[in-house]
């Protein structure tokens, strides 16, 4: 079952046409990767979802309702969304900070988080391992650990939908993996619907249950890791020449193979 469908969306800068016709179904309680090559239009695609940008034709719906119909907090109580950076307030600690997903839920703004909404922030993050960080001024942590505390405001907004825009990009190989785990778990445990747009194809074949793989504006491939992160597309989409192997799970994992300057294959 889907809960987010995209039909024939269209959206430019100014003369330059990113969204040509997106026509897409993201189905309920999964975990899809956006795939694609730089300026395909990945991160313009989640933007026009969250209604920061309004597209020039055709229609988002959330649920079977227009997005359009919705109030601003309406769809922030249904969808949050982990940038890849954030403006901080400079004088903010990681409590403040992360309480902050629980603005959608208040029911007045004057009258101030509950004791409910502290818990809640709490709770999250005690499980990603931020605890130990919670006084401390959020502007004063490193990009890894800035991420985490990204995706624990997100999850303080339980919502049923999160979009996330490139979430490893600032982190290493271990803390990347751990990330998309929790993600992951999250999915899993809570019946959440999750999007990333990422760029380590690898990362989204372990992690990822489908696949949506952009080129020049238009979806290319939809499918499991392995019905898309196969050598064609991969040559099609990121003129990439390489060798998918299978791992002990069915996973496929992807060997790039490098060109010499003259362009032929090592």
């Amino acid at each position: 079952m889907s809960i987010i469908k995209i039909e024939d969306l269209n959206f430019s800068y100014g003369e330059r046409k990113i969204l040509k016709g997106i026509n897409l179904e993201i189905s309920e309680k999964k975990l899809t990767g956006i795939l694609g090559p730089n300026g395909c239009g990945k991160t313009t695609l989640l933007k026009n979802i969250l209604g920061y940008f309004k597209s020039e034709k055709g229609h988002i719906l959330l649920r079977d309702k227009e997005s359009k119909k919705f109030s601003q907090k309406e769809k922030a109580r249904l969808i949050s969304f982990v940038p890849q950076k954030s403006q901080l307030v400079s004088g903010m600690n990681v409590e403040e900070f992360t309480l902050m997903g629980r603005l959608p839920h208040l029911k007045n703004s004057w009258d101030g988080y509950s004791r409910e909404d502290k818990e809640i922030t709490r709770k999250y993050l005690k499980q990603l391992d931020l605890e130990k960080f919670m006084t401390r001024k959020a502007v004063t942590l490193s990009g890894g650990e800035f991420q985490r505390v990204l995706l624990a405001r997100a999850l303080t907004q339980e919502t049923d939908i999160i979009l996330l825009d490139e979430p490893t990009s600032a982190l290493d190989l271990n803390h990347a993996l751990e990330l998309m785990s929790k993600v992951k778990e999250t999915v899993n445990e809570k019946g959440l619907t999750a999007v990333a747009v990422l760029h380590d194809l690898n990362l989204a074949a372990m992690f990822c249950d489908e696949l949506v793989m952009l080129k020049d504006g238009k979806v290319f491939s939809k499918g499991t890791p392995k019905e898309t992160l196969t050598s064609e597309n991969l040559k099609e989409v990121y003129d990439l020449d390489c060798t998918i192997s299978l791992t002990e799970d069915d996973i496929p994992y992807i060997i790039p193979k490098l060109k010499t300057k003259g362009g032929s294959k090592c």
